[in-house]
């Protein structure tokens, strides 16, 4: 194994493990799908269909909240999750909700749109392209997603704010994203180079997340640098936000 690959194969591991059986379980608790439902309002759904959208392929899968939202909406949905434990927790919630959504265990380097197709869309939620700690493997996964796309297809992304977390203005107000009420999110080590986030229980049980804080910035120029344009962002779901006071960081563009 060549030292690229070694690393890349150690930062799956590192993502995968990250994501036991027992915390997965309990992730839903954490969403709460009803709030989260109510909280977003529909925006995916809507800026999809904004687009021309008919079929997308979420490569962030993790339970299959958005998955589930997107085939109830009327959209093609293709699902892939790099963690196992999460997909196997995600086709659990499609058989719950009688949906017959296609899934695939599949880390982000291993996308081939051979075998896999070319969509309308592609959505990476859940600020999960913050587990690539290096840009250059951020470029390389985002050149993954854009040769799944059809020309002028949609890519959307997601993060935590880490702008706003890096100043010291951590909130999680569980009105959009973190819905449940038998958990808290709290934080660990943050600088620079990563940002720990702590999950609490109410029965105790405490499991945390290590990830890089990519800047919103950095990200939208990384995206425009791997073949994309049309570059938007929206706060929580605003197209006009406080950059130091919203969670979450939405980032759209149109592959070239």
């Amino acid at each position: 194994m060549n030292q690229m690959s070694e690393r890349k194969h150690n930062e799956v591991a590192s993502y995968s493990t990250q994501y036991s059986a027992d915390f997965v379980e309990r992730w839903d608790e954490l969403i709460d799908w009803e709030k989260r439902k109510a909280g977003e309002g529909g925006f995916f759904e809507n800026l999809l269909h904004k687009h021309g959208v008919r079929s997308v392929i979420d490569v962030s899968t993790g339970s299959g909240f958005h998955a589930v939202q997107l085939k109830q909406a009327g959209f093609d949905v293709v699902a892939t999750d790099g963690s196992s434990t999460m997909l196997t927790k995600a086709r659990a919630n499609f058989r719950k909700h009688e949906l017959d959504i296609e899934s695939h265990y599949r880390d982000w380097h291993s996308l081939d749109p051979q075998e896999l197709g070319q969509f309308d869309a592609v959505v990476c939620l859940g600020s999960s392209l913050c587990h690539v700690f290096a840009a250059h493997d951020r470029l390389s996964v985002l050149a993954k997603f854009r040769a799944l796309l059809k020309p002028g297809g949609l890519l959307i992304v997601d993060q935590r704010n880490f702008l706003a977390i890096r100043a010291g203005n951590f909130k999680a107000s569980g009105n959009y994203y973190y819905c449940g009420t038998n958990a808290s999110v709290s934080l660990g080590q943050v600088d620079e180079h990563l940002c720990e986030f702590i999950y609490n229980f109410d029965n105790k049980e405490r499991y945390t997340l290590k990830v890089y804080p990519l800047l919103p910035g950095e990200l939208a120029t990384e995206m425009l640098a791997s073949g994309f344009r049309a570059h938007e962002s929206y706060g929580d779901f605003k197209s006009v936000y406080d950059m130091m006071n919203c969670d979450f960081v939405i980032h759209t563009a149109r592959a070239e």
